[in-house]
């Protein structure tokens, strides 16, 4: 199969600096580092041959060398390694932003408000917009929404920035995102400009299309009140949940059933190998009620709450779920239910 340059790195050797860039056309990246340059020039070496053998070299510097027009040798250490590289010239040119805004805020911030709404984001392409992440900036907040009609996770913090918009970000440049940005408290900065976006930290840069289209209104499928309040702890629901899910997910679509009650919550899963009945104490405020969940849903949600207990709100058994922390809008998630048929 002939490779195409997409499927290359850009090596661009400079004074003192080598300037790696990739690119996929939606999504690029563009990092610097500090070499021993004793010639300039470019080399575009195919990425996944590169990282495999990189990958595998000892820990020792690694030298770089054309061979040729079209080749470049590789070593370390003992080891050598020829590859074809393609022509430099045909490198797409990378995206500049013009009259951009700009949003700044902590690397480890960010990259925690990632990762506990990402696994909300769609994964087919029935709506591509709900494929993206939502980020809704303020002029002291950033609040970032993902949703795939199921459920939806909401994540705000404070922020420094100039921009009071929204725009959808993709997911998969967001999970690139997460994996580049350091668990640290210096700032990332985020930059908006027509469609695109670029997000730039120590030396490097990701830049990415945004997704066109109608966000759904996040805000209007929040209830504004609740009929029945649980407060329970985060371990313990999980724990119980996953002992639960085993069952659940042999022939019961991996339903699970709640049923709340003075300071009580009850939670069952029945299938035909066997089923189970855990009695969970909890704080509660309101109505008895009787609803079910798929449990990878409720799941998800636990497993991205740091907080030792959690605000589970209802109204009926069949309205959704949401689940949040105590006097704070830091979070907001929110859970369909599965109806069930009358017993």
């Amino acid at each position: 199969m002939q490779k195409t340059i997409l499927e290359c790195i850009l090596f661009s050797c400079g004074e003192n600096t080598i300037t790696l860039k990739a690119t996929d056309i939606a999504l690029s990246i563009k990092t610097e580092m500090n070499a021993q340059i004793e010639k300039q020039g470019d080399a575009a070496i195919p990425a996944r041959l590169l990282y495999e053998i990189i990958n595998r070299f000892p820990e020792s510097d690694v030298t770089f060398s054309s061979v040729g027009e079209n080749s470049v040798e590789i070593s370390c250490l003992n080891s050598k390694v020829v590859l074809q590289q393609m022509d430099a010239a045909e490198f797409p040119v990378f995206p500049e932003l013009q009259d951009e805004e700009q949003i700044k805020i902590q690397q480890n911030v960010l990259r925690a408000m990632i990762n506990q709404t990402l696994f909300a984001a769609a994964v087919n392409e029935d709506k591509p917009i709900l494929t993206g992440l939502l980020f809704d900036i303020k002029k002291d907040s950033l609040t970032v929404v993902a949703l795939d009609g199921y459920r939806m996770a909401v994540r705000k913090q404070p922020a420094i920035s100039d921009i009071d918009k929204e725009c959808v970000i993709p997911a998969r440049t967001l999970r690139e995102v997460s994996r580049i940005i350091d668990d640290t408290d210096e700032n990332i900065k985020v930059s908006i400009s027509g469609n695109m976006a670029l997000f730039e930290v120590n030396h490097t840069q990701i830049f990415t299309r945004l997704l066109e289209g109608e966000y759904i209104k996040y805000r209007n499928l929040l209830p504004a009140d609740c009929a029945t309040s649980v407060k329970v702890e985060t371990g313990m629901l999980k724990d119980s949940l996953e002992r639960a899910s085993i069952l659940a997910r042999e022939g019961n679509n991996n339903v699970v059933k709640f049923e709340i009650k003075e300071k009580n919550l009850e939670i069952t899963s029945n299938s035909e190998i066997g089923n189970i009945d855990e009695q969970i104490p909890v704080l509660t405020e309101g109505k008895d009620l009787k609803i079910a969940f798929n449990a990878k849903y409720v799941l998800d949600v636990l497993k991205n709450v740091e907080e030792s207990e959690v605000l589970m709100q209802f109204n009926t058994g069949v309205s959704p779920c949401v689940v949040k922390q105590e006097n704070s809008d830091a979070y907001d998630y929110l859970i369909l239910p599965v109806q069930l048929r009358e017993e």
